[in-house]
């Protein structure tokens, strides 16, 4: 094999990601600028991702990370390598104790009436700016939507498979790009998962190819969530509609809303206060937070979240969420603590 191959194979065989050093230890005829210019070639052709900063930056083959691990990710924990404030740490704690020691609460309609746009901000304003310079592109300034069509092969892979296996799907990514690229379905994995990755890639398209009339209304939502519930929800009926039924979370004592008139009131505010917001970030991220926490449908929350979360990214021709390099244990504790 050559020396990139060599490297490749080294990071996809790994039990862990490794880093750089790590990496160079396993082939210590490397030099370390020459690994280095090797691994940003292979981020660059999406073959492998990386994981943290500095020297804790591991890298992971993208064709594999379902079954690769990076430390603490094969566990049911919040992954060390990522930092959090002392105020997050108090919740990760109280959220990682059993359910029977939490306390039972239900839906806060006062953590949404109390925001106001452009005045309350969940993103500090440095970090915003910093979200926008990592995020510009040289479509900036374009007509809505000409980054997310320019890049639209690449980000139905990334996002379909990303976003699906947060939910726990065990298609690889490379299963994922011969399903969406051949519509060939990978030996061996169930009917569901199939059909979760399909429907990543229809919502995907619906928001791409509609930019310009999708905006947070309930036209634009419920179709994005009937596009990705399809046939996967025991009441096909239950696909873009309002849930008619009280729902239970998962290692969760948080129970939302249950009567759909509720659920209705509080969308129509959340999908307002979305559409007011001028900031593209905080808009995606007002979305990541208050649509999950309402469960305004029958299952499908997190993924319509994901989704409508791109929505503005897409509109301003910024580099749009595909949930990559996200852990699921990071994820999912995340959500948790919101709830």
């Amino acid at each position: 094999m050559s020396t990139a191959d060599d490297l490749l194979n080294s990071i996809q065989t790994a039990d862990t990601a490794p880093t750089l050093a790590e990496l160079i230890a396993q082939h210590p005829h490397l030099a370390r600028r020459t690994a280095q210019r090797l691994i940003a070639q292979m981020i660059e052709r999406g073959q492998v991702t990386a994981i943290g900063e500095g020297r804790a930056r591991r890298y992971l083959s993208t064709d594999t990370r379902a079954e690769t691990s990076v430390p603490d990710a094969g566990t049911d924990t919040f992954p060390s390598y990522i930092p959090l404030s002392a105020d997050s740490q108090d919740i990760l704690a109280y959220i990682d104790q059993p359910v029977e020691a939490r306390t039972p609460v239900g839906y806060q309609r006062e953590f949404l009436d109390a925001y106001r746009p452009n005045e309350t901000w969940y993103l500090s304003e440095p970090l915003r700016r910093q979200l926008r310079k990592m995020g510009l592109t040289a479509d900036v300034g374009a007509p809505a939507g000409t980054y997310s069509r320019a890049i639209q092969n690449r980000l139905l892979i990334d996002l379909s498979w990303a976003s699906s296996h947060l939910e726990g799907n065990t298609y690889s990514r490379l299963d994922t790009r011969e399903l969406i690229e051949h519509g060939k379905a990978a030996r061996g994995k169930a009917a569901i998962e199939t059909q979760m990755i399909l429907n990543h890639k229809t919502a995907i398209e619906l928001l791409v190819e509609n930019i310009n009339e999708a905006e947070f209304n309930r036209y634009t939502l419920m179709n994005l969530h009937s596009a990705l519930a399809e046939n996967l929800l025991p009441n096909p009926a239950d696909e873009g509609r309002i849930r008619q039924h009280a729902v239970d979370i998962g290692k969760s004592v948080y129970r939302p809303l249950s009567t759909s008139q509720q659920i209705e009131d509080a969308l129509h505010t959340l999908l307002d206060k979305a559409n007011r917001i001028g900031d593209p970030f905080e808009q995606s991220f007002f979305m990541m937070v208050h649509l999950p926490y309402l469960q305004p449908f029958a299952d499908i929350n997190k993924r319509t979240s994901r989704l409508a979360a791109n929505l503005p990214l897409f509109r301003a021709n910024l580099c749009p969420l595909t949930f990559l390099d996200v852990p699921e244990q990071a994820y999912s504790r995340a959500t948790l603590g919101v709830y």
